[in-house]
């Protein structure tokens, strides 16, 4: 019998305990969660014991320990570029991140080159981006040179609390960091927006790009009681991207795009939720092609997918790519954060 593939997470919060620990416990004949971190040592150590596994000291511990192979790194956003630097150069063969990378493009750069040089397989948690949907999808496009005049991404989502009592049943209650969201000053809350929220779909709508090209965001509004509406343009294509955690319980995840050679429509299921793939449609020169949705989800394929990194029957993702798809967040972001700090001020 084939060794699982160890795994050691930093972070035991939502995203540890309603997706990773969760997902991975279903792909227990390819994966063992054994060694997890907390700098607060009680939460680590139960986490360690409800999943059998190892709880350490430091973050560096974790990623020193040799059972660990793959290092997932579940902590606050400000921790990411540290903590996947430690696990790079530590040896790791893959490094997952949770969204988003890091928050400098300057971090970004130092954990692609720093990943390049080790052969670590860099990813980030864009779940949807290893949906079967959207699989689908690029492989639909294929061959049609498709390029589309408008994107449109939207995202309508209930408060994620409401998601993650629905997904878990938390080992201890987290308590939030920092300040609350709604006492931000406009500009840090539209940033947060963007890399928190918008940044789900924006390695999708970067993929459905003709190129890559100067980011121009040209209207920006913060949505109340949270989210945001941006309209921007790179090269020719327009890109429209919208998203509101609202009080009620309907749910919309849609990412759009339409161009000469067709039109495609891929609707998500939603963050948390381990509900099958999304479904995918592509209007073309040839017809229709649809993708219903099926079992899997985008959470387990990911995991999957770095299975067959790990035994060399998938190529590995381009860590210049990710570092990418960072910056075209990162150029969004920023741009819209004046934007709204502008419009506060007049």
């Amino acid at each position: 019998m084939t060794q699982p593939i160890g795994v050691g997470i930093a972070g035991t919060g939502m995203a540890f305990q309603a997706i990773h620990a969760r997902t991975l416990a279903g792909l227990a004949d390819q994966f063992a969660i054994t060694a997890v971190w907390d700098p607060d040592a009680s939460r680590a150590q139960q986490a360690a014991d409800w999943l059998g596994a190892r709880a350490t000291a430091s973050c560096e511990e974790l990623f020193a320990d040799p059972s660990v192979d793959v290092a997932v790194i579940a902590s606050p956003a400000r921790f990411h570029a540290e903590q996947a630097l430690v696990a790079i150069r530590a040896g790791k063969r893959a490094v997952l991140v949770e969204k988003p990378l890091c928050l400098t493009n300057a971090e970004a750069q130092t954990i692609a080159a720093e990943a390049e040089k080790h052969g670590t397989a860099l990813l980030v948690g864009t779940m949807h981006a290893f949906d079967p949907a959207w699989i689908a999808a690029r492989q639909a496009v294929q061959g049609s040179d498709f390029a589309p005049d408008l994107i449109r991404s939207t995202i309508i989502l209930p408060p994620n609390a409401q998601f993650e009592h629905w997904a878990t049943e938390p080992l201890v209650p987290a308590t939030a960091a920092g300040a609350s969201p709604m006492s931000m000053a406009p500009d840090d809350l539209m940033r947060l927006c963007v890399l928190e929220l918008a940044i789900h779909d924006l390695p999708l709508v970067r993929a459905l790009l003709p190129s890559d090209g100067p980011v121009t965001v040209l209207a920006a509004r913060f949505r109340q009681p949270f989210g945001y509406a941006i309209a921007l343009r790179v090269g020719d294509t327009l890109v429209d991207i919208s998203g509101v955690i609202h009080g009620h319980w309907q749910t919309d995840w849609t990412l759009e795009a339409q161009g000469p050679q067709g039109a495609l429509q891929v609707e998500f299921t939603p963050s948390f939720v381990s509900a099958g793939s999304g479904r995918m449609q592509w209007d073309g020169a040839a017809g229709t092609h649809v993708h219903l949705p099926s079992d899997t989800n985008g959470y387990a394929e990911q995991w999957h997918a770095i299975a067959r990194m790990l035994n060399g029957t998938q190529a590995l993702p381009s860590p210049v790519e990710v570092a990418k798809d960072f910056a075209f967040a990162h150029a969004i972001a920023e741009q819209a954060a004046r934007m709204v700090t502008e419009e506060t001020v007049a």
